[in-house]
C-alpha cells in the first residue's frame, strides 16, 4: 500500500512538472515583421534594408508576411543564430512562423 502511494505521489508529480514545462516561456514583441516561409520572411527583410517601401508592402498585402503582435504566448522551434531568425509557434495554434530573434522576449 505504501508503495503504491509514492508510485501515485510521483507519477502525479510528474505530470504537474511535465505541465509546467510544456508552457510557452517565450512572448512576442510588436513591431517585428514575421512569415509563413523562411523564404518570404527573408525577402521581407531584404525589401527592409533595401528600403524598397513598396514591394515590402505587397508583401504585407498578400497576409503572408504580417506585423507580430506584442503579449503572444509562443514556442521556439528552430533557431538560427547566425542568421538571427527564429521558427515560432503561437500556443495553441498549429501554424509556425518565421522572425527576427529580437522578435521573441524568452523568461
Amino acid at each position: 500500500m505504501k508503495k503504491r502511494i509514492v508510485v501515485i505521489t510521483l507519477l502525479l508529480a510528474f505530470v504537474f512538472v511535465s505541465v509546467a514545462i510544456a508552457q510557452p516561456n517565450c512572448v512576442t514583441k510588436s513591431g517585428y515583421i514575421a512569415s509563413v516561409s523562411e523564404e518570404l520572411f527573408d525577402k521581407a527583410v531584404s525589401y527592409a534594408v533595401q528600403k524598397d517601401y513598396v514591394a515590402l508592402q505587397k508583401l504585407l498585402d498578400s497576409k503572408l508576411v504580417f506585423m507580430l503582435k506584442a503579449g503572444v504566448p509562443v514556442y521556439l522551434e528552430d533557431t538560427k543564430m547566425f542568421s538571427g531568425k527564429v521558427k515560432i509557434r503561437p500556443a495553441v495554434s498549429t501554424v509556425s512562423v518565421w522572425t527576427n530573434i529580437e522578435a521573441v522576449d524568452c523568461k
